[in-house]
């Protein structure tokens, strides 16, 4: 595809950004099924409100959504839909790789610290139904996928347009020593969760007192360190469930469980049902 001036000014390179994934999540799974903190290394992804509202975490950061929103999650940032404020929601989310915006690091659509949320107002109906095909048209990506890819890189690049107009009247509050501490802890489990972690020895490999480790990271982001490391797990386990054909025993192995019978036990717990239900009951709304 030849790129016009309008997207060369855009678009860094000539790579044509690709859409690899499109799901569609219906009213009874978003008031049911909480989906834990997760993030896509390689990916961003595009939520949209179809109806009703609810509440998402990207980047540690809570935000209330509705009808005709979008959330932005950039590659590489933890995001999370909480089932608890669900009111009659139902949603679209869109993956999209090979993304080369100027002036912002690959497959991102909003600088840091930007608001990731986005209201579509008086066009939400037609965003809407961009979301809705590309689902429906996705379902064949053998044979769809250019135009995938294309409606995918006009939704793009209408977002860009809307946050390029929103005005920037925020202004960051500076961190405390603890809220930095905190964020290190937060960085650590991040990139360790899949490992064998206990909190002494987190607290060894990060010179910190291990009560101390504890109270401020609960103090800054609501729950204690551990659970936090579960969560994540469980998060990335759903994550993979929806878009991966992955064997269940391979990801308990992936994602550090000590057998399959702890995952289904632990993924029971926070997410209310089996990973091989969980599975299906994804499956069952795309058919």
């Amino acid at each position: 595809m030849r790129q016009s001036n309008f997207l060369k000014s855009r678009l860094r390179g000539e790579c044509i950004p690709q859409c690899i994934n499109s799901h569609f999540i219906n009213e009874e799974h978003s008031s049911k099924h909480v989906f834990l903190p997760h993030a896509h290394k390689n990916y961003l992804e595009l939520f949209f409100v179809s109806q009703g509202e609810g509440q998402y975490m990207v980047d540690g950061q809570y935000y209330n959504i509705r009808k005709g929103d979008i959330v932005i999650i950039n590659a590489g940032l933890l995001h999370s839909k909480s089932c608890a404020f669900a009111k009659n929601l139902r949603s679209y989310s869109v993956g999209i790789c090979d993304l080369a915006l100027s002036g912002l690091p690959d497959n991102c659509l909003c600088a840091k610290g930007e608001p990731p949320v986005v209201s579509c107002g008086l066009i939400s109906d037609q965003i809407g139904e961009m979301f809705r095909l590309i689902y429906l048209l996705h379902s064949d990506k053998k044979h769809l996928s250019d135009i995938c890819d294309c409606m995918a890189l006009s939704l793009i690049l209408l977002i860009y347009e809307m946050l390029n107009s929103r005005s920037q009247n925020e202004s960051k509050k500076p961190r405390s020593s603890a809220s930095a501490t905190a964020d290190r802890i937060l960085n650590y489990l991040d990139e360790h969760y899949r490992e064998s972690l206990t909190l002494s020895a987190i607290a060894r490999e990060l010179n910190v007192n291990e009560y101390y480790l504890s109270h401020i990271f609960k103090d800054e982001f609501g729950i204690p360190p551990m659970q936090y490391v579960m969560r994540r797990r469980i998060g990335e386990a759903q994550s993979l469930l929806m878009d991966t054909s992955i064997p269940i025993g391979d990801i308990a192995d992936m994602l550090g469980f000590s057998s399959i019978s702890h995952l289904n036990t632990m993924f029971s717990k926070y997410v209310g049902l089996p990973p091989g239900k969980y599975r299906q009951s994804l499956r069952n709304m795309e058919e």
